[in-house]
């Protein structure tokens, strides 16, 4: 959703997200979804995450899903700040610190946040694995330059 006034009619996290996904097919496994997209975008230092990267996918019988997760983009280069602000009052997303003590914002509580950020870290610490595989096709000095992303 799109207007010419910020906050008129947009979709923000803060609660427009949250309450959307409450109305949606399983809105309970999109917010942990959802909860587990900006822990791993903040720990890929993904700085170009923001609400536009947040659709949703009709499945039919008037229910909507969030669709696989795309855009990410590890930024080696750049400070771990995103674009996307889980409040007015928080700012953007600057570390993980802030990302658990707004984790109800998506109706997790705090075990829920938790255990999805051990999953996510769990997932990212691997990274050089999969950037090294044929499919990705990383190359040492690749590991090098993309290494500053994963690794704060």
């Amino acid at each position: 959703m799109r207007t010419t006034k910020p906050g008129v009619g947009a979709l923000r996290l803060r609660d427009d997200i949250g309450q959307y996904l409450r109305r949606v097919a399983d809105g309970a496994r999109d917010n942990r979804q959802l909860w587990r997209r900006l822990v791993f975008n903040h720990l890929i230092t993904n700085v170009d995450d923001h609400l536009q990267n947040i659709g949703f996918l009709y499945v039919g019988n008037q229910q909507w899903r969030l669709p696989p997760a795309f855009d990410l983009n590890p930024f080696p280069d750049k400070e771990p700040e995103s674009k996307t602000w889980l409040s007015e009052d928080t700012g953007p997303i600057t570390s993980v610190a802030q990302l658990l003590e707004q984790a109800f914002r998506l109706e997790l509580s705090p075990v829920q946040a938790q255990a999805i950020l051990a999953e996510v870290l769990a997932a990212v610490k691997h990274w050089k694995e999969v950037a090294m595989t044929p499919e990705v096709g990383f190359q040492a000095h690749d590991i090098a330059e993309f290494a500053p992303a994963f690794e704060r």
